[in-house]
């Protein structure tokens, strides 16, 4: 058997580390935006006259024009050097969030953020291919570790960080200064960006064959559970430490900043662990994540213990990111842009699955009911990951390291 290293059988490629971080920069833009309504719907409902369920509804908008979006972009732009599409896509971001600063009403505003999606949707799903073009084999997971540290940035600027900043100069500032800082992303990815060919064979009935295949259609279940097991608890992060732990708003506000830079740190770790050893490190964090939700069923009140969890929690899920996307660029190298499509379709119909299902739960059974269906769900993630890298062995003869 032989290991699949494509930095065996390829050719040292240039590395543009500049370019690395640009996509970076992009990505946290692109999220930020996202999830800054999360933290400011009670502000834009007032202004918009709106109720706040309509205002959450802006970042449902955003999940299903993603969906659409990674799903089509690649077969609808297989001609087109994704330097120009990522380009486009990042002067989209700052129409985007202009469009929502100075909407008028709610059906602006809904306009604004469909456009973001289209934006989110495209981007994530070309990045593990884009950085497939720019650093050597060897560096592929370090480089997604850097592209995606941009989700945790993310966090930290969307949730504590904007909605403190939201109290001070108001929620259409906030969207302001979102599009500033997609027009720095813009800027740099404009210098920094090399001429990136599209691959070839990105067509609709060659996406559909790739789920013809047993193992890639196991991990991208395994993907949707991965994602599932973490936002059904994520999503009621908040809820939890307001009533269950108590937290005053002051700890509160400071936990969730260590929880951001928690993931932060566990995303830039993994890049490096990724590299050395894939294969047990994706099955040690199932493993880890579900212990986790184990322990925080069952453990008392102890409020340090429990906020170092949760800590615990944040760092682990930095993993999960890099992991997926380096599954994609260690077994589908060639394919990596309809894989990525595939995989961004999985994770936002995870996270929005996951706080449906969770919604109903929680109202039920509250956190136990929560913490023992993360625990459930990283269960069959584990399962189904083993199973997946099982079958691309006995299908093509390769092993993942």
């Amino acid at each position: 058997m032989k290991t699949l290293l494509s930095c065996q059988t390829e050719p040292e490629k240039p590395s543009h580390w500049s370019a690395v971080f640009s996509l970076f920069m992009g990505v946290t833009s692109l999220i930020a935006a996202e999830f800054i309504p999360i933290s400011l719907l009670t502000p834009i409902a007032q202004t918009l006259k709106i109720t706040e369920g309509m205002a959450g509804q802006t970042v449902t908008a955003v999940g299903i024009f993603a969906v659409i979006a990674s799903l089509t972009l690649a077969p609808l732009t297989k001609k087109i050097n994704r330097r120009l599409v990522l380009l486009t896509l990042s002067i989209l971001l700052v129409i985007a969030n202009i469009l929502v600063a100075f909407t008028p009403n709610y059906i602006i505003l809904l306009i604004g953020r469909c456009i973001l999606g289209i934006c989110v949707g495209g981007f994530w799903s070309m990045a593990s291919a884009v950085t497939l073009q720019l650093v050597p084999a060897k560096d592929i997971s370090r480089a997604l570790s850097i592209i995606y540290a941009g989700v945790s940035v993310a966090t930290i600027i969307s949730l504590p960080l904007a909605s403190y900043l939201g109290n001070l100069i108001g929620w259409r500032n906030i969207f302001l200064l979102s599009a500033l800082l997609g027009a720095i992303a813009f800027i740099w990815q404009f210098i920094a960006l090399p001429t990136l060919p599209a691959q070839q064979g990105n067509s609709f009935n060659n996406m559909f064959f790739l789920l013809k295949q047993s193992w890639i259609t196991i991990g991208i279940v395994a993907t949707i559970f991965s994602y599932g097991g973490y936002h059904i608890f994520f999503t009621y992060l908040r809820p939890f430490l307001e009533h269950n732990l108590a937290l005053k708003t002051n700890t509160l506000s400071t936990l969730l900043l260590l929880f951001g830079i928690a993931n932060c740190i566990g995303t830039v770790i993994a890049g490096f662990v990724m590299g050395k050893q894939f294969k047990i490190t994706m099955i040690v964090i199932h493993f880890i994540l579900l212990m986790l939700a184990i322990i925080l069923m069952f453990i008392d009140k102890n409020i340090t213990f429990n906020m170092l969890l949760v800590i615990a929690w944040g760092f682990m899920f930095g993993f999960i990111p890099v992991g997926w996307s380096t599954w994609i660029v260690r077994t589908l190298a060639d394919k990596a842009e309809m894989m990525g499509g595939l995989s961004v379709a999985a994770i936002q119909f995870s996270i929005g699955l996951a706080a449906a299902m969770g919604g109903i739960i929680f109202d039920h059974t509250g956190m136990q009911g929560i913490f023992f269906s993360s625990a459930l769900i990283f269960l069959c993630a584990l399962i189904l990951t083993r199973l997946s890298f099982r079958l691309f062995t006995r299908v093509t003869g390769n092993r993942i390291a």
